[in-house]
C-alpha cells in the first residue's frame, strides 16, 4: 500500500552528534548514514570550530572542518550539506518525541538497550513522531546531565580487550541495525494491509465502467481514445493495491457524483 512507505519514513530519524572533535569522523558518520538510507543530521559544535582555522588558512575553522569531513563524506556531501548546527544538546534535539542516548557506560536505574532494541524501538516510535539517536564527543562520551534528556540509552557490546569505539562507526552500527528494523516494520504493516480480502476483478472492472463513462461525459477522456488515460489510472490503482472495501468505496463515490448531476 501507498501509504507504509510514508508511515515507515527514515526521515523521521535524527541523528545527533554532540560535539565531535573528529572531522574525519563527521564525514565518516555522514556517508554511514547515507549507506543504510538515513539524511537527518544534527551537530552540536564544540568551541573549536570558532575562530580562525588550525591550519592559518582563510575561511573560519568551520569552514576548515566541513571541508574536511565533505572530503571523507564523499558521496553523502548532501547529507552534510542538509545537516543542523546547534550551540547545545537541547536544540539539537530540536521536536524530538523521544531520544536515546548512546553511551559504554552502566547507568544505576536506567536499562541498557542493545543497539537492535533499539532499533526495533525506533521503528515504533517513529510512527508516531520524530526520534533522535545522540552520540557523544570521542574522548567523553556523553555526561550524566547530557544522557538525563534522553529517555533511554544504548551501548554497543565490544569485546572487554578493546571496548573503545570510534564514533562513525558506532554510527555505523546503528543505523545499519535501524534500516533492518524499518524494513521490517513496514513488511508487518504490510501483511496487515494483505490479510484484508483484494479487490475482486469485476468490482475492479465495474469502477472503471462507470468513472470511464462519467469521465467521458465531463469531457476530461478523449473521445478518439478514451483508454489512453484511463489506462494510466488503472496504473495507479494497481499500484495501489487496495482491498476489495477500498474499491467498493471508490464505486460508491462515483455513484454518489453521478447521482448528483442526475440523469445516471
Amino acid at each position: 500500500m501507498l501509504y507504509v512507505g510514508a508511515v515507515m519514513s527514515p526521515g523521521k530519524v535524527r541523528f545527533v552528534l554532540h560535539r565531535p572533535s573528529s572531522a574525519d569522523n563527521l564525514g565518516a558518520a555522514a556517508r554511514a548514514l547515507k549507506n543504510f538510507g538515513f539524511s537527518r543530521l544534527s551537530v552540536v559544535t564544540s568551541p573549536a570550530w570558532d575562530g580562525l582555522p588550525r591550519s592559518g588558512g582563510e575561511g573560519t575553522a568551520r569552514d576548515e572542518i566541513l571541508a574536511r569531513a565533505g572530503r571523507l563524506a564523499r558521496r553523502a556531501s548532501d547529507v552534510l550539506h542538509g545537516a543542523t548546527f546547534h550551540p547545545d544538546l537541547r536544540g539539537a534535539l530540536g521536536p524530538a518525541t523521544w531520544t536515546c542516548g548512546t553511551t559504554s557506560r552502566e547507568l544505576p536505574g536506567r536499562p541498557r538497550l542493545s543497539p537492535r532494541q533499539l532499533a526495533a524501538e525506533l521503528a515504533v516510535r517513529a510512527e508516531a513522531g520524530e526520534v533522535a539517536v545522540v552520540f557523544g564527543e570521542e574522548r567523553r562520551g556523553l555526561s550524566d546531565a547530557e544522557l538525563t534528556l534522553c529517555q533511554a540509552v544504548c551501548t554497543i557490546p565490544t569485546s572487554a580487550a578493546y571496548d573503545s569505539m570510534n564514533l562513525a562507526q558506532a554510527v555505523a552500527v546503528v543505523s545499519y541495525e535501524t534500516s533492518l528494523a524499518f524494513a521490517a516494520r513496514a513488511g508487518e504493516a504490510r501483511a496487515a494491509v494483505a490479510g484484508a480480502e483484494p479487490a475482486r476483478h469485476a468490482t475492479v472492472e465495474a469502477l472503471w465502467a462507470r468513472l470511464g463513462a462519467l469521465l467521458a461525459e465531463a469531457g476530461y477522456l478523449n473521445p478518439q481514445n478514451p483508454e489512453a488515460i484511463l489506462a494510466d489510472w488503472r496504473r495507479l490503482l494497481g499500484r495501489a493495491e487496495p482491498t476489495q472495501r477500498e474499491v467498493e468505496l471508490l464505486l460508491g463515490g462515483v455513484r454518489a457524483v453521478e447521482r448528483k448531476l442526475g440523469g445516471h
